[in-house]
């Protein structure tokens, strides 16, 4: 894949990322004072570089913003509980049609309190090349966990969701095109991290496999020898596009992206199952 047509320029993509993260700056900012403000991350694969159109999917990938304050009360607060968090998403969403009034795409954010996350104990951060500091410190990146340890925590999340896709085949069969949508988020937060998560079972170390996009993990897995993995990896992301580029109109691309993403879910649990097994 190229970004050739039909595929839309990438640097008007990125930039209506852009426009979104900075919608939700802005709007935050309006309800979060700045001393209570440790830092506001960018990072993911919209922040990643974009070699080829299967590193980011219109709609389907999400603009990852990380917010760590001084109080996460104060965070609270701040949204100010659902009719709060309603009104900040149409602040920003307002912010966001005022800059481009005739978008190719409406990129979804995805707001993550960093505090929480940080407490979680398999957490690993993220490698400081994929972030991206919008506002305050830098990316903390300090982990109490050494190589083997984050090789390990890599291949027993490659196994988490074998009970999802056991259980694909009555989440679609009664699923109408139109509505499949639902099933491609689903699987897009699961698929993501699977070929980097690949990688690292396979030896790769910890900056190499997640530091990458999905265009290089794909390469990566090839030269590995996990073609089959790096073709479904890639294929949920190209049937993807072909499903947001048909106005989500084309059922059949929807079919190809939920059969491709299950498979890739498949083949990294039995690299995952083999890691753990050693």
């Amino acid at each position: 894949m190229t970004w050739d047509a039909p595929y839309p320029e990438p640097a008007r993509i990125r930039g209506e990322v852009e426009g979104m993260t900075s919608a939700y700056v802005t709007a935050l900012l309006e309800r979060l004072p700045r001393d209570e403000l440790v830092g506001l991350y960018a990072k993911g694969s919209a922040v990643k570089p974009w070699h080829a159109p299967l590193d980011y999917v219109p709609e389907l990938s999400d603009v990852d913003l990380h917010v760590l304050v001084q109080d996460p009360a104060r965070l609270d607060a701040a949204i100010g509980g659902l009719r709060g968090a309603l009104d900040l998403q149409a602040r920003a969403e307002v912010l966001y049609f005022e800059r481009f009034p005739d978008p190719i795409h409406v990129p979804r954010p995805q707001l993550v309190a960093l505090h929480a996350l940080k407490d979680q104990p398999l957490y690993v951060p993220s490698v400081a090349s994929t972030v991206r500091v919008l506002l305050g410190a830098p990316y903390p990146t300090a982990t109490a966990h050494d190589a083997a340890s984050i090789r390990r925590i890599d291949a027993a999340s490659l196994l988490q969701h074998e009970d999802y896709v056991a259980r694909l085949p009555w989440a679609v069969v009664d699923t109408p095109a139109k509505f499949l949508w639902d099933r491609l988020r689903e699987l897009a937060w699961r698929v993501s991290p699977t070929g980097s998560r690949a990688l690292s079972v396979l030896g790769l170390p910890y900056a190499d496999a997640w530091g990458i996009n999905r265009s290089t993990a794909v390469r990566q897995l090839q030269a590995l020898g996990e073609d089959a993995l790096a073709a479904a990896f890639a294929g949920f992301y190209a049937a993807a596009w072909d499903f947001f580029l048909s106005g989500y109109d084309d059922g059949a691309a929807a079919r190809r992206a939920v059969l491709a993403g299950a498979e890739a879910l498949d083949r990294g649990a039995r690299l995952g199952r083999a890691a753990l097994a050693d």
